[in-house]
């Protein structure tokens, strides 16, 4: 389809609506539509098949360009005008449109002007962006995983990979992000490598496992991106001389469930979780699951996923198009 989409200013202006139409616009490509976004200056009448009017049918800002627009959704039946309503500052007139709310607020106020149906649709966020991922871990797609659970670690045996793997068993809904890559002049490295490969297929986790560097190694944008989307850092070392991660995922406030070894007491945050090594890995399921730092990240997932514009339009825009 051909859309338009209508507000009094667009990016790279910043404001709220701003950043809602650019991030709609793309949505709607991605969904395969041509799309433009068109200010007063830049409206032209054309073979639109769908017309979206943010806030100009119901915001006076230029009160001439309202009623050409209202005036257009009665002679132009053939297009499908959709009013985007944020705000209401003037409602005189109502567009023949189908009318979207963006809050259950909104659509109670816009009620009190017309008694057409109103739908609502709040606004989308590209938490992509927001949070600032990268495309490679964008395209993981971690939103959608019920757990996810890090180790920022390389293929050393004391790392204790294998722990993960056994907890990762006890929790069926989980992933298991490692960064690591093999390292080809690391013979022992591979070895371990591909001793953890058979421990995964073993326990039935294979497919719940990403060794991440396997393909190509991440880089430090990546290793962000990934502590942002992770509901918790499973550090399981044997021995460590310091322990990073610990560090890292403070900073981003991910939850740490670490081995009991002196480094990791030494610097890890007071509120790390602490599990002996030779721990049940029953037991640290449970606990990870019931975590309430860890139940948190899950929900903020949750919502970054119900947010998601394409998914919104996707779900909305039969209705939308009709």
């Amino acid at each position: 389809m051909r859309i338009a989409i209508l507000h009094y200013s667009k990016p790279p202006v910043i404001g709220g609506v701003e950043r809602v139409i650019g991030e709609q616009a793309a949505a709607l490509q991605k969904l395969g539509h041509e799309v433009e976004i068109l200010t007063r200056d830049e409206w032209r009448e054309g073979k639109w098949d769908a017309v979206i009017v943010h806030n100009v049918f119901t915001m006076p800002f230029d009160l001439a360009w309202t009623e050409e627009l209202i005036a257009l959704t009665h002679s132009r039946p053939d297009i499908r005008w959709i009013n985007w309503v944020h705000d209401v500052r003037w409602a005189e007139k109502v567009p023949n449109a189908l009318h979207i709310a963006v809050s259950e607020h909104r659509k109670a106020e816009y009620a009190k002007i017309t008694r057409e149906p109103i739908r609502v649709i709040p606004n989308g966020c590209d938490a992509r962006a927001v949070l600032g991922l990268t495309e490679r871990v964008s395209d993981l797609q971690l939103e959608k995983a019920p757990l996810v659970l890090l180790q920022p670690t390389r293929f050393v045996r004391r790392k204790n990979i294998e722990m993960g793997l056994r907890v990762l068993a006890e929790l069926p809904e989980a992933i298991y992000l490692v960064t690591a890559a093999p390292d080809p002049h690391q013979k022992d490295g591979l070895k371990y490598f591909r001793e953890l490969k058979r421990l995964a297929k073993d326990l039935g986790v294979s497919k719940r496992v990403h060794f991440l560097g396997e393909k190509a190694v991440l880089s430090d944008d990546d290793v962000r991106s990934l502590y942002q989307m992770a509901d918790a850092l499973f550090f399981p070392s044997i021995q460590e001389g310091y322990g990073l991660p610990l560090v890292e995922a403070a900073l981003h406030q991910v939850p740490v469930f670490c081995s009991d070894i002196p480094a990791h007491r030494e610097v890890a945050a007071p509120d790390a979780t602490f599990f002996k090594l030779t721990a049940s890995t029953k037991h640290l399921a449970r606990k990870i699951r019931a975590h309430p730092g860890v139940l948190g990240r899950m929900a903020r997932r949750e919502r970054i996923q119900c947010l998601d514009w394409v998914e919104l339009l996707r779900e909305m825009w039969p209705v939308l198009s009709r």
